[in-house]
């Protein structure tokens, strides 16, 4: 696919009577090693293309994804049929007018990494640090992107480093899982730590417990806090909003958590792997405070939601339901060491997983803490905890923040945790129940 073909494609489009068009063209690619009981089992490379189209005429919307050129004589054909007899969108007031001009960006700089390398220190790491095996994934993605809408035309790279690992000693388990964007300069060191720290996580187990049901203080890692927060960006989108699909409805301006607790959407941190220039309507992205110091200051909007709400986008289309492109939780003022050893009694859990909504309206879930979870008391771990589910809400977890740690780590897992930058946190009153 090139840059001609998607300018054949929004040609037809026009031809075709369709009055605001917006195409994202996206080349990736990716380079993938995988590794379980410490050995390379996989170590592959691939080239994907993917052109995603969405377009309107006289109020009615349609979309659909494009890989195959050759399927694009029969793609548009589809999208003029559905478009004659789809009703109004209602949801759908306009794509982003306004002309813009865009930053530079970056370009990518991982080309010549050695995967192998990396994946050498992380298992060297775990082992070393008292790990019996190690299994894992790193992958090496870059992308070039383009977005064509009626109005604009933007170019940009993204991607970088993911890394994952777990160590296992025994029955017990650690897991680590970090993203480094275009702007990081991560070395076979940084694996290496990585690799360590799950092992000592899986080593710190010593023996296991069972606790009874209740709420407890918890402090949560940054991959807990991540995964809360990634599934809970969804109801900070004004669609969800608009839909009564969303916990924070009507709390605009209002108290949401504690004072120190201060959330934004920061796609222009290339740091990370969740950069982005623009939006898929055009529309420049900029570092957006969602949370201020406990307020909520922001919902996620594109241009059509804006218009019905009265204000004006954040760069956050989604054309029709706006998304967070990477979260970033402002750092707190006490270090992680001194947050465990404040900890009288509670739990400190480094992972969850298999996040499951039970009413979105009022933001209810329930996930499974795995890869770490630690009885504490009097600022020490007392060993393993089994048997557990956290099952509590997201506006319930946020009023009960009570601190932050200095550290953060940038944080992304599977379909889990988006890309982004946690702190550890510390929360009064989680509410525990048994997984089964």
């Amino acid at each position: 696919m090139t840059a001609e073909l998607v300018d054949e494609v929004f040609r037809r489009l026009q031809h075709e009577g369709f009055q605001e068009i917006a195409l994202e063209f996206a080349r990736e690619n990716i380079e993938q090693i995988r590794f379980s009981a410490s050995t390379t089992d996989l170590h592959n490379y691939w080239d994907q293309e993917n052109l995603s189209v969405f377009a309107s005429k006289n109020g009615r919307t349609v979309s659909t994804a494009i890989k195959d050129p050759a399927s694009v004589d029969q793609a548009v054909a589809r999208l003029n049929e559905v478009a004659s007899r789809t009703p109004e969108n209602s949801s759908f007031v306009s794509i982003n007018r306004d002309r813009q001009t865009y930053g530079k960006g970056m370009t990518s700089h991982f080309q010549s990494v050695d995967l192998q390398d990396l994946q050498d220190a992380m298992v060297n790491g775990s082992l070393s640090a008292g790990a019996e095996r190690a299994a894992g994934l790193i992958y090496n993605r870059n992308s070039e992107i383009t977005v064509k809408t009626s109005y604009n035309e933007c170019h940009f790279s993204t991607g970088g480093l993911e890394g994952v690992i777990r160590a296992f000693r025994g029955n017990f388990t650690g897991q680590e899982a970090l993203h480094f964007g275009f702007s990081t300069s991560p070395t076979a060191k940084s694996f290496e730590e990585m690799g360590a720290n799950a092992a000592l996580t899986a080593s710190a187990a010593s023996n296991t417990s069972e606790i009874d049901p209740g709420k407890f203080k918890a402090i949560l890692s940054p991959y807990v806090i991540g995964n809360i927060m990634s599934y809970g960006s969804g109801f900070l989108s004004y669609y969800a909003v608009e839909t009564g699909l969303s916990c924070f409805a009507g709390m605009l301006d209002r108290e949401v958590s504690s004072e120190e607790f201060s959330l934004y959407d920061d796609p222009t941190d290339y740091s990370g792997v969740g950069s982005r220039i623009c939006d898929d309507e055009g529309t420049p992205t900029s570092k957006l405070q969602i949370i201020g110091h406990g307020k909520l200051q922001s919902y996620l909007h594109s241009t059509s939601t804006a218009s019905r709400a009265g204000t004006r986008t954040t760069g956050n289309a989604g054309i029709i339901t706006p998304r967070a492109w990477q979260l970033s939780l402002e750092a707190g003022k006490t270090s992680f060491k001194s947050m465990l050893e404040g900890l009288d009694s509670g739990l400190l859990i480094n992972n969850a997983w298999y996040t499951r909504f039970q009413d979105y309206r009022n933001g209810v879930f329930s996930t499974v803490p795995r890869d770490g979870v630690f009885l504490v008391r009097d600022g020490e771990i007392q060993g393993a905890v089994s048997g557990i589910r956290i099952s509590d809400s997201v506006p319930g977890i946020l009023r009960n923040v009570s601190a932050l740690s200095m550290e953060r780590k940038r944080v992304k897992w599977w379909e889990e945790i988006y890309a982004s930058t946690m702190p550890y946190v510390m929360v009064d009153g989680v509410n525990i129940s048994k997984a089964f």
